[in-house]
């Protein structure tokens, strides 16, 4: 059986939570991380061993976070909000969501609005290339989380990597009417959005990295993800398809020139074959440590950025940036990057989510749980 079925509720049990697809977001961080990490400095890059030219297409792991946060909210919140839109739903909803982002979001924008006018009271310099980054106006859209909103927005924010934070709590505010979208559309809801999703990511190609559309593209086939996963019991009697469609998804990412229209729908193929139990990747992305390092996996991509910063200001400082192997400089940028997001997970994204949560969807007290794989 590919998906359980859930009774589907704000609180999202525990039992909606598929390990495997949590496991995998992991995979999708490191990707990330890696792209930034193998440029050393701003003269000096490199070359990752044996992986490099796969590295090199790092940015489009985020549209994995993006397919997966369609198919996952459509797993657990789906059948609520087909059956309607009310008032109390979506608050519910939209403050789980909320809370789910912005611990972790405030923190690491703070530490670099602290590392930038620090540094520039201290030494007349910044640790910033562009000091437009630092503005009231993008001050402002970074704490409602709208700083991708406008324009590419992909570098509209101290802590760079947080556009995508901005174009998912896009999507999450768009979530319930696409699901009351799909109830009209019925039987044809898979393909049309699939088609739209496929439509926007050519879309984006032709625009000037436009998050919203971005984000869209791969949100949308997600959601069509997860209809079809509705009908591919089949796939459960394929134990190695998991091992294949990452292979493709290597190859993709590996011969140049990817595209985002096929790097879309081979993720959602990954994570259909994914959500089979029966599937040897399954298997392993599922075990334990693996699912751990998938919960911590938010803030690995979220606090990355911060850590080379830091990182790369230390080593100038003392005079070993420029001449310390790259690999050591980078192993560096990821031992620390790794000790920092297991400190936030556990004394801020866990704590403050469940405060937050009590705080703005006060409601009976239930387990203490997600109920997704933190799209």
């Amino acid at each position: 059986m590919l998906l359980r079925r859930t009774k589907p509720v704000a609180t999202a049990p525990d039992d909606t939570r598929l390990n495997s697809l949590t496991g995998m977001r992991i995979f999708a961080a490191v990707w990330v991380m890696l792209l930034h990490f193998r440029q050393v400095s701003e003269d000096r890059t490199w070359e990752i061993p044996l992986i490099d030219r796969f590295v090199l297409s790092g940015q489009y792991a985020v549209d994995l976070f993006f397919v997966l946060s369609g198919f996952i909210l459509s797993h657990v919140y789906f059948t609520q909000f087909a059956s309607g839109l009310t008032r109390p739903t979506f608050r519910s909803f939209i403050s789980y969501r909320f809370a789910r982002l912005y611990p972790v979001h405030i923190v690491t924008f703070a530490i670099m609005v602290v590392l930038f006018f620090g540094q520039s009271i201290l030494t007349g310099t910044s640790t910033a290339q562009d000091s437009g980054r630092y503005s009231v106006g993008v001050f402002f859209s970074t704490l409602t989380m709208t700083h991708a909103w406008w324009g590419s927005g992909t570098t509209q924010t101290p802590n760079v990597p947080a556009w995508s934070i901005s174009a998912e709590w896009f999507a999450y505010l768009l979530f319930p009417l696409l699901c009351l979208a799909i109830v009209r559309l019925r039987g044809f809801a898979p393909l049309v959005f699939t088609l739209a999703g496929v439509g926007l990511a050519l879309l984006w190609h032709a625009t000037d990295d436009n998050a919203l559309v971005r984000v869209m593209a791969g949100f949308l086939v997600g959601m069509a993800t997860y209809r079809f996963a509705r009908h591919a019991e089949r796939l459960a009697t394929l134990p190695w398809l998991g091992t294949v469609v990452l292979a493709l998804v290597v190859v993709w990412a590996t011969v140049g020139g990817a595209r985002l229209e096929i790097g879309i729908l081979l993720f959602a193929a990954l994570i259909l074959v994914l959500s089979s139990e029966r599937d040897w990747l399954c298997r392993i992305f599922a075990l334990r440590w693996m699912v751990y390092l998938g919960e911590v996996s938010y803030a690995v991509y979220m606090v990355h950025w911060v850590v080379r910063v830091i990182v790369r200001a230390a080593a100038e400082k003392a005079g070993v940036l420029d001449t310390a192997p790259g690999g050591l400089i980078v192993g560096t940028y990821i031992v620390v990057t790794f000790g920092a997001a297991i400190l936030l997970y556990h004394f801020v994204e866990r704590p403050w989510r469940r405060r937050l949560r009590r705080l703005l969807a006060p409601r009976p007290k239930v387990a203490e749980t997600d109920g997704e794989i933190r799209p």
